[in-house]
């Protein structure tokens, strides 16, 4: 009898942590959950287009053709490109999303080889209210083919949430005659949450972004799809589906998401 009191008095707190466990999950907020991984998408998007135009392109470029507009100030010996954005500039764009702070590229400064090497570095960097901090490194081997990697990218809240997470990417360009029209990308993000869990963001098949929809300021992929993957804890894990549709004739795009519980939820419907 004793024995099996014993027995009990174990298993009562086991029973205890597996109830609580369940509950955090039920508990979870499937929609804000879609929102948060939304965001970090977002954040990896928008700052794209500034590491897909290459050193002799950007020794053309006008301002007026980059998301806000911001001012571009080059340093021919160091081979740097440091995009400003200003509040006090003047830009009309048909794609509401602000910026502050500096973008800086840093382009390796062997010319001749044909493996390029260029960075991207946030510095002081607002995207709308969240801050990102972090470096992003690039590399290409002829004019198409784009890779991508990066650790320990920081984006906060004004609420002191915290994201960090770390990417692997291959970005394929198009071309018109010299003109970039767009490019395609399939990679991976891994990351942890302001909940403390492990997620990924995961682009098996390539997500297309416009050109003229970057100036313009409309950063969402035109078309294409991406797996979301949240930690539960242990080898428990949530999934959630998400679409890319480009409305006719437009800039505007549809984000659909398929939360874990079977729900649709459109992402952005101000768009």
């Amino acid at each position: 009898m004793r024995k099996l009191i014993f027995g009990l008095l174990i298993l009562i707190p086991v029973l205890m942590s597996c109830e609580e466990d369940e509950d955090k999950v039920i508990q979870t907020d499937l929609p804000t959950e879609a929102n948060e991984l939304f965001k970090i998408s977002k954040a990896w998007n928008e700052s794209l287009y500034f590491a897909m135009i290459s050193w002799e392109e950007y020794q053309q470029l006008d301002s007026l053709n980059l998301p806000n507009c911001p001012m571009i100030k080059i340093d021919q010996d160091s081979r740097e490109v440091t995009l400003d954005f200003l509040p006090s500039t003047a830009c009309v764009q048909s794609g509401e999303y602000g910026r502050s702070g500096k973008l800086i590229m840093t382009f390796d400064s062997t010319v001749i080889s044909p493996n390029r090497k260029w960075s991207m570095h946030y510095e002081d960097y607002l995207f709308g209210t969240d801050s990102i901090k972090g470096i992003r490194n690039f590399s290409s081997d002829d004019s198409l083919l784009v890779s991508e990697e990066f650790s320990e990218v920081i984006e906060k809240t004004e609420k002191e949430l915290t994201t960090e997470f770390s990417g692997n990417f291959t970005h394929t360009k198009s071309y018109d005659g010299d003109s970039l029209v767009s490019f395609s990308s399939v990679g991976k993000i891994v990351g942890k949450n302001p909940a403390g869990r492990n997620f990924e963001i995961i682009l098996d098949s390539p997500v297309e972004h416009a050109i003229s929809c970057y100036q313009q300021n409309e950063i969402i992929p035109r078309f294409g799809k991406e797996n979301w993957v949240v930690s539960r804890g242990g080898t428990s894990e949530v999934r959630y589906s998400t679409s890319y549709e480009s409305l006719i004739d437009s800039c505007k795009v549809a984000v659909n998401t398929t939360l874990p519980d079977g729900r649709k939820l459109l992402l952005n419907p101000t768009q």
